[in-house]
């Protein structure tokens, strides 16, 4: 009886907290409240929030309401939300990955609720989405692989490729927390394809780009096994994962129709892109003239040297040899800049980019998207007044994106 009056009266302080706030001042106000460590009050924001978007609350939201809860030393409050989670038709194996690894529910992973409440998150999480994992290439003796995730309603045959690399880093998990997000397209008909690339530290990003080639080149391959239309295919991918994008919608049609692997002979182009926050000239960043290329200060500090340590085959001693010439590095930035590739028989463009972006300045977006008009590319274009660069702050326009794929795989 205690349980419910207490559940009762933290629903009548999530009412009263509703008044004349939205869910997002609540939200912000509950992260604001976290940080000071006032777990309860932070967890009473998140609750209030909850209240006023109903069903239309996203997953996280329940997740850190669940969480705060349980740092607050409330139990019953935590099993309530969490409880909600497993009935979410959207909770994926990234979200159960990520809940099982919160510290901050270690103080209810003891409780006789955990385990159970647990078995049926993952249950609901399998259930979600009808997805395999394909091998679509080897190298280096290790396998390239991406997460095949079937439309959760009628197909409408198209695929959109998601690339998978924050940073130029890709992972598996990165995938597995991409996979909710990709509800989106898969509730209006289209196939997705979480592509996993070789990548930094190992890999630089030409060697990710080759990548991300050939993982189109096996999708249209297969196209019939993995029931698409081979000339309806999208790609997909933020900051590092917009630029990769980019360079395979830019770059020149180029078929090897003479390769031992017939996968190889197949074209790597895709039929329209939409993007967020795209890192677009490597050789003018933020500006005329200015690159961080030759600057391994920079590269370090932002943790992206090894995206950028280059290197070269030696036949003589058959090994990589890096590439530490400046003309020489600064000639591979600009084969990896996507906007050195624009031409006219592009595909269409869709880029979102925030103005207040302090890690992929607007600029590169701008400059890009003036070409695109300049050859006449279909394309659009929207700067997201105090977008920063992270794909909450780009909603709604970054709903948008199936429809422009809709549009434009045709």
């Amino acid at each position: 009886m205690r349980k419910i009056q207490f559940l009762i009266s933290i629903l009548v302080v999530a009412v009263q907290l509703s008044y004349s706030q939205t869910a997002e001042s609540l939200y912000k106000k509950g992260d604001s409240l976290y940080k000071l460590k006032d777990y309860k009050n932070s967890a009473m924001a998140y609750s209030a929030g909850i209240k006023i978007q109903g069903k239309a609350t996203d997953e996280n939201n329940y997740w850190r309401a669940a969480s705060r809860w349980a740092l607050a030393k409330v139990p019953d409050s935590s099993f309530y939300f969490l409880d909600l989670l497993s009935k979410s038709s959207n909770i994926s194996q990234g979200d159960v990955n990520g809940i099982e690894g919160d510290k901050d529910f270690n103080s209810v992973k003891l409780d006789s609720r955990w385990t159970p409440v647990m078995e049926k998150i993952i249950t609901k999480a399998k259930a979600n989405y009808k997805m395999d994992e394909l091998i679509y290439g080897r190298k280096d003796g290790v396998a390239l692989t991406m997460l095949h995730i079937k439309p959760r309603v009628k197909s409408n045959n198209k695929a959109i490729v998601w690339v998978i690399a924050g940073s130029w880093f890709s992972s598996y998990q990165q995938a597995e927390r991409t996979i909710r997000p990709s509800a989106m397209f898969l509730d209006k008909g289209f196939t997705v394809f979480l592509v996993i690339l070789g990548s930094q530290p190992r890999y630089a990003i030409p060697d990710e780009i080759e990548d991300l080639k050939r993982a189109v080149r096996y999708i249209r391959y297969n196209s019939k096994k993995l029931e698409i239309n081979p000339l309806q295919i999208g790609i997909t991918g933020g900051s590092a994962g917009g630029h990769l994008s980019l360079a395979v919608a830019m770059a020149d049609e180029k078929i090897d129709s003479l390769a031992q692997d017939p996968i190889n002979r197949v074209s790597s182009r895709v039929q329209a892109a939409a993007v967020l926050y795209p890192p677009t000239d490597c050789l003018n960043w933020g500006g005329a003239g200015f690159n961080f290329i030759n600057n391994k200060t920079l590269q370090l500090a932002n943790s992206i040297y090894g995206a950028l340590d280059f290197t070269k085959w030696n036949e003589l001693t058959a090994t990589y040899d890096h590439v530490t010439d400046s003309s020489a590095r600064i000639k591979i930035a600009k084969e990896m800049s996507p906007i050195y590739y624009v031409s006219p028989d592009d595909p269409p463009i869709f880029i979102i980019h925030g103005d207040a972006d302090k890690v992929v300045p607007l600029q590169q977006s701008e400059s890009f998207v003036a070409l695109l008009k300049k050859e006449g590319i279909q394309n659009k274009f929207v700067i997201k007044k105090g977008g920063v660069h992270n794909p909450a702050t780009m909603m709604p326009e970054f709903l948008d994106f199936p429809d422009w794929f809709d549009r434009y795989l045709k």
